[in-house]
């Protein structure tokens, strides 16, 4: 919040561009559980799913077409993986 102010006062002139946000409450997503675990659920599996098609696109790119289906196991594995920590860790702790 102190650096979107700052930025509403760049050269320190006295200027409120960003007065608006003195009545925004930052801590309010934290009276909302529910939207606060959909949220971080929600990022999670979109970061995971970015990184599986981009994945995939550099193998199809880079593999032999023979081996294009092979290679790709061992990253897929690992996605659903990293995933499946990434929840744990989320909810569990």
């Amino acid at each position: 919040m102190t650096t979107l102010q700052q930025l509403g006062d760049p050269l320190s002139r006295g200027w409120t561009l960003t007065s608006w946000l003195d009545g925004v409450n930052k801590y309010a997503i934290y009276n909302h559980p529910t939207a606060l675990a959909v949220t971080k659920v929600v990022a999670v599996i979109t970061g995971h799913v970015l990184g599986v098609i981009a994945a995939h696109d550099r193998a199809v790119r880079l593999l032999p077409r023979r081996h294009s289906l092979t290679g790709q196991l061992p990253m897929l594995v690992l996605m659903v993986g990293y995933t499946l920590t990434g929840l744990w860790l989320l909810f569990y702790s």
